[in-house]
């Protein structure tokens, strides 16, 4: 067989009672990934009119089961409610790291605001102001950047220790998902791993800085979104790194 890669009819005997397939050709061999083959369309005969004129004939009835969307070689791709999941349970894990490593400095901002309201508390009661909203900000703005950046490093010694380690995060692991760059299978360069957390976390810093928050605030959205209408199902830090979440189960 000579054909671009595609799906094409399953060449391997089909068994008793199986219904039709297609099989994933991937340019010189046939691939272990199938899917459902469309159904015949049906279309009733001719109806001969009244007089004479034959009616148009009625257009017919197609089942297409639309084929996965896969890699090139035929690796079907995840989902976006599955990356979702995977997603919510990294964080759930990082997020727990992040409070054990920045507990002192939660509990400083803790007190800060548990002071300051202590003390409007009292001014309300003497007529005095003792404490100011500036005040309060430049108490909490040190131990909030320490905190910001405890969590950059987390998630950057996470994430991209275990894309090198299992081509996967835990959250993908329970799900059954792999991360692979889309042109071909194995393991990821280092570098492409840097390029996807870049794309997908790196990205924060941006909002540490003045009027930009919003700015980034949009793009994770984006990024988090963009798999729902892309074709390859890509996320935008999927195409920065060239990359594919594909389904290994």
């Amino acid at each position: 067989m000579t054909s671009q890669p595609g799906w094409h009819p399953d060449p391997l005997p089909a068994q008793p009672g199986q219904p039709p397939q297609l099989r994933y050709w991937d340019g010189t061999r046939w691939t272990e990934h199938t899917a459902p083959a469309a159904p015949q369309q049906y279309a009733p005969p001719a109806y001969q009119g009244t007089y004479g004129a034959p009616r148009p004939q009625a257009a017919g009835y197609a089942y297409a089961a639309k084929p996965p969307a896969t890699t090139p070689d035929g690796v079907p791709l995840a989902g976006w409610w599955q990356r979702a999941a995977a997603l919510l349970i990294d964080w759930v894990i990082v997020t727990a790291i992040v409070l054990v490593i920045a507990l002192p400095w939660i509990r400083d901002i803790w007190h800060a605001y548990r002071d300051a309201l202590d003390d409007l508390m009292n001014d309300s009661g003497s007529g005095t102001t003792s404490t100011t909203a500036s005040q309060l900000q430049d108490d909490v703005a040190g131990p909030a950047a320490i905190i910001g950046v405890i969590t950059l490093a987390v998630e950057f010694c996470y994430h991209v220790g275990f894309l090198m380690w299992r081509q996967a995060t835990p959250g993908k692991l329970v799900i059954g998902l792999r991360v692979r760059l889309r042109e071909r299978p194995g393991r990821l360069p280092l570098g492409t791993v840097l390029l996807r957390w870049l794309g997908q976390f790196g990205i924060r810093v941006i909002g540490l800085v003045p009027f930009l928050g919003s700015v980034t605030g949009l793009y994770l959205l984006l990024d988090y979104l963009w798999p729902v209408w892309d074709d390859k199902k890509q996320a935008i830090h999927d195409k920065v790194a060239k990359t594919n979440v594909v389904r290994v189960r």
